[in-house]
């Protein structure tokens, strides 16, 4: 892997408005002003609670539509590959505002340009309203409509910056990596991107139409509306956002049911207006997408944030509560439930614990395993990547993110600077199409390269994990 001794000195362009849109409508591009200074960041999307940790320094809107450039200013003359950043926060929260939405550290390489981009939250981007026609005829994935109007906007613009149009890589954490490879099952994005890079974020966990409908009308009763829905289109913003997130399951496992409780990409073939048509496992396997590289990764105790950070929220309280959980969740006989969690519940291990391992092998490492092989089975390259914990810094859910856009967490072990500066090397290959600088791609086989100090041979780990949950379905 090659890594940069001396940053590049880096150019940034802030704020751009790639696209507008009202209220549950879908984006429509705006045309790049090369005139305006680009200084400060643009707004970050409205969103409940407090987002103080966002470091939005000019507040937050429904015009958020906005993303952040950065080049190295010795680019020269030959076009860069260029990354697209899709930030996480569970389709409610996030923004390009915070430092690890902060591309600047790819751009500092100089081996990349780096693209950081907004998109609707919460109601504003993921309420699935458009069977109810009229004004809420295209509210479906609107989140993920935008994230495709960026990829446009990327398409049309970037060579200006000294990016290369027809060398895009979208990566993003968490939700934002379930939207990257979501791309794979929306037409609409065909041709505009060359390579995927999913951190902790699978060809996983839909939302099938009729929860998405669920989760709509929740938010439509809490406000009132249920026999008037065009009726959100007047609800003050914030009270909107509010309710939305008051709507969601309380219990932070509850995301992790193949039927789950929380907003996530609906799965809308069948909506009106929807913008997908399939689930990304199927096109995976059909090899539809062979010609794009893919990058899978999961840290080896995802779940474990939850473990350590709100425990008693997490704790399923005994053995037999989680085998009743996890089997009516997600739909598996309890005699097989049983018998997967036993493979967990081993090393006096208590039952929150318990919990954390399984949620971690079977929303993370199951799926991404099934991924990398099914893309490598139908012809594509695929590259597993298992993120142990370092000096100061657990393996759970977030703990590579400024590594992914090359930044170094305030107060980071010499351990994690070297762990990071790998995600961020790694993503560049995978970049600049470099093969001979990554490991060995997954073939008929989960190989699966680790770092930091995983607790087992990641590879093997992997194959015991597709053997446990063998014949079980995670969609």
């Amino acid at each position: 892997m090659t890594t940069t001794p001396a940053p590049h000195a880096v150019r940034s362009w802030l704020g751009i408005p790639y696209a507008t849109a009202k209220r549950f409508r879908r984006p429509e591009l705006v045309p790049f002003d090369p005139d305006l200074p680009y200084n400060q960041k643009g707004p970050a999307p409205l969103q409940a609670g407090d987002g103080s940790w966002l470091e939005a320094d000019n507040g937050f809107s429904e015009d958020c539509l906005n993303l952040n450039v950065w080049a190295p200013a010795d680019a020269g003359d030959e076009p860069l590959p260029v990354v697209v950043y899709i930030y996480g926060g569970g389709w409610m929260m996030g923004a390009n505002t915070q430092t690890t939405s902060n591309a600047s550290g790819l751009a500092a390489t100089g081996r990349a340009v780096g693209v950081s981009i907004n998109y609707r939250l919460g109601a504003f981007g993921w309420l699935s309203l458009s069977q109810h026609g009229g004004a809420l005829a295209e509210a479906t994935n609107l989140g993920l409509q935008d994230v495709v109007a960026a990829l446009s906007w990327v398409r049309e613009n970037i060579a200006r910056f000294g990016g290369d149009p027809d060398n895009v890589t979208v990566t993003g954490h968490s939700a934002g990596a379930y939207c990257a490879l979501s791309l794979l099952v929306a037409p609409s994005a065909d041709g505009l991107y060359h390579h995927l890079a999913a951190f902790s974020g699978m060809p996983a966990r839909q939302v099938p139409a009729w929860g998405g409908e669920e989760r709509a009308l929740a938010v439509l009763t809490a406000l009132g509306a249920q026999d008037a829905p065009e009726k959100l289109l007047d609800v003050d913003a914030k009270v909107l956002a509010e309710a939305m997130a008051a709507t969601q399951s309380s219990d932070p496992g509850a995301a992790h049911g193949v039927d789950n409780d929380l907003v996530a990409i609906a799965d809308d073939r069948d909506q009106p207006n929807g913008i997908l048509v399939d689930h990304p496992m199927r096109i995976l396997e059909s090899g539809q997408h062979r010609d794009v590289d893919i990058l899978f990764s999961s840290t080896t105790h995802e779940t474990d944030w939850w473990v350590l950070h709100r425990t008693a929220d997490f704790d399923p309280g005994t053995i037999d509560g989680l085998v009743e959980e996890f089997a009516t969740r997600n739909r598996i006989p309890r005699s097989r439930a049983r018998r997967i969690i036993a493979a967990y519940d081993v090393e006096g291990r208590t039952p929150v614990e318990v919990r954390g391992a399984l949620l971690t092998d079977f929303s993370f490492t199951l799926p991404q395993a099934r991924g990398a092989l099914a893309h490598a089975a139908a012809g594509g390259t695929a590259y597993l990547l298992s993120v142990g914990a370092v000096e100061g810094a657990h393996a759970v859910h977030g703990t590579e993110m400024h590594g992914i856009v090359g930044q170094q967490a305030p107060g980071a072990s010499p351990e994690q600077v070297t762990r990071d500066a790998f995600v961020r090397d790694a993503l560049l290959a995978l970049a600049s199409g470099r093969r001979d600088e990554l490991w060995e791609p997954v073939s008929t086989r989960p190989v699966t390269k680790g770092i930091g100090h995983p607790p087992y041979d990641p590879t093997i780990h992997a194959i015991e994990v597709l053997r446990t949950f063998e014949g079980i379905e995670r969609p």
